[in-house]
């Protein structure tokens, strides 16, 4: 378990490229009827992470458009698959989620951290 996992919980998270498929734009979402806010524009973040990790799940772990699992899902990434970090974010539901690039350094989008072999990135967006 990563340190801001541990201190967040006493203060208070077929190929990468290849299984992308279309764009998409800044949209809202619900979530147990409470909106949820999808797209970059509202999520923004640098590459300020200089480590990435492996896809842990036994099938291939979406990837989405905001930091919530009822963002817009753009492409998968498949188990075993290396990604690169940029930096994490902590929804409205206190689920952390990491930004990731591919190997060839191609953005993505935001991947929930559970599904990540060292639970995500350890720098804060922003």
């Amino acid at each position: 378990m990563q340190t801001r996992r541990l201190l967040a919980g006493a203060g208070a998270a077929a190929a990468v490229a290849l299984g992308l498929v279309g764009t998409s734009s800044a949209q809202a979402a619900t979530t147990n009827a409470a909106a949820v806010t999808c797209g970059n524009a509202y999520w923004p973040h640098t590459n300020d992470d200089p480590f990435g990790g492996r896809v842990s799940t036994s099938s291939p772990a979406a990837i989405h458009t905001g930091p919530y699992g009822d963002c817009t899902t753009v492409g998968h990434v498949s188990p075993g698959a290396w990604v690169e970090y940029d930096c994490y974010v902590t929804n409205d539901l206190g689920h952390t989620w990491t930004w990731v690039r591919d190997e060839n350094n191609r953005s993505l989008g935001w991947i929930y951290d559970k599904y990540l072999d060292d639970g995500g990135s350890n720098f804060r967006c922003g």
